[in-house]
């Protein structure tokens, strides 16, 4: 059995009903709030481990909860909104939350993501994380941290990233990623290149992380190197 505690903010009576019977299938304990001030007062007696929260509240925006609590509490916030643009998606990760996910949604990807936050890092502990610039990793665990948050990679989402940072100084061609990644020859379609980069894409963009590309000459990741006091 579980002994997380989850807080679902949610208004739909349906959804907050449906996953809440969901998450204590799954042996969560769950409690709910149907609006802001609830949910506010809910974080304040309960302590829950994880927050499933809506954005278009009644009485205010989700948002709004997430930059209160980062401001001294690093509860783990999953954002679960109909506003599930790539710009909704980006601003979510920008005000804290430690993952979004958009309506409609299949309950076993909502179930993953749950455990996925909640996982304790057992293999990481004692391990000194290796460093590229602003991205922190544990092999072991093929987590990768930015900014004390998991980016809650795929594995091949992750073997892509490591491929493009040990690279970082050159363009890497959706060819050469194929055949270093799934050790394979690489056929007419490189559609698999293209759909991990968009995966990637979207979780290092709201770091200021960003994989350009060019025509002919593939991919290259970049960030911005912190300036040095003199």
């Amino acid at each position: 059995m579980q002994n997380n505690m989850i807080l679902i903010v949610e208004d739909n009576k349906n959804i907050l009903s449906a996953n809440r019977d969901l998450l204590e299938l799954s042996g969560y304990r769950v409690i709910t709030a149907s609006s802001l001030a609830e949910g506010r007062k809910k974080v304040r007696e309960e302590h829950p481990d994880l927050i499933i929260l809506d954005i278009m509240l009644p009485d205010g925006n989700g948002l709004e909860l997430c930059r209160e609590l980062r401001e001294n509490s690093d509860v783990k916030i999953l954002f679960l909104s109909a506003l599930n643009t790539k710009d909704d998606v980006i601003r979510g990760l920008r005000e804290g939350g430690d993952d979004y996910l958009g309506k409609p949604y299949l309950t076993e990807e909502l179930l993953l993501r749950v455990a996925a936050l909640l996982r304790r890092n057992a293999s990481a502990a004692g391990q000194e994380p290796e460093r590229t610039g602003p991205l922190f990793w544990y092999p072991a665990s093929r987590q990768v941290f930015v900014k004390g948050k998991d980016l809650l990679l795929k594995p091949m989402d992750y073997a892509v990233l490591e491929l493009l940072c040990q690279n970082r100084d050159r363009f890497l061609t959706p060819e050469e990623i194929y055949k270093k990644v799934w050790n394979a020859k690489p056929g007419e379609d490189i559609h698999p290149v293209q759909n991990h980069i968009s995966e990637l894409r979207n979780k290092l963009e709201p770091y200021g992380i960003s994989i350009s590309s060019e025509r002919g000459r593939g991919y290259r990741i970049r960030w911005k190197e912190p300036q040095r006091k003199k």
